[in-house]
């Protein structure tokens, strides 16, 4: 069983080539299409959905990681800043993203959490995600 990374957004983003040096690769990793769709559905207000993969995943951005496994916290804090670092290529202001991380087959499952973290103005220290978690991101 594999945990997908979900990227909701009203623009349309290039999709990473399977062979790629690129440190965050957008596509369709792990999901099928109806996974997409049931998260769009169930969690997304947006039109398009991706899948993301990040060398050390955000579901890792909280206390637990930060108490227990201290490196992966900031590994996975450092790959979190490079994908907002990414989103502000494509988001204008006043636009928004959204993000859900959950094991595939549990799309339809309610969220377990949310944050809304302003793009241009964020304490990557003060954020704190896990799987299921819904993340909405806005310039």
């Amino acid at each position: 069983m594999s945990l997908a990374t979900y990227l909701g957004c009203n623009f349309n983003v290039e999709i990473t080539d399977k062979v790629t040096n690129e440190p965050i690769e957008i596509g369709y990793i792990f999901s099928e299409e109806n996974n997409r769709r049931d998260v769009q559905s169930k969690h997304f207000s947006t039109q398009n959905v991706y899948e993301i993969e990040l060398p050390n995943p955000i579901w890792q951005i909280n206390h637990y990681q930060k108490k227990n496994y201290p490196r992966n916290y900031k590994k996975s804090q450092r790959d979190f800043i490079s994908l907002c670092d990414l989103l502000k290529q494509y988001l204008k202001p006043g636009e928004y993203c959204e993000i859900y991380p959950c094991w595939l087959g549990e799309e339809l499952e309610p969220n377990e959490s949310e944050c809304t973290i302003q793009l241009d103005n964020y304490n990557i220290d003060k954020i704190t995600i896990y799987e299921k978690c819904l993340v909405r991101i806005e310039k």
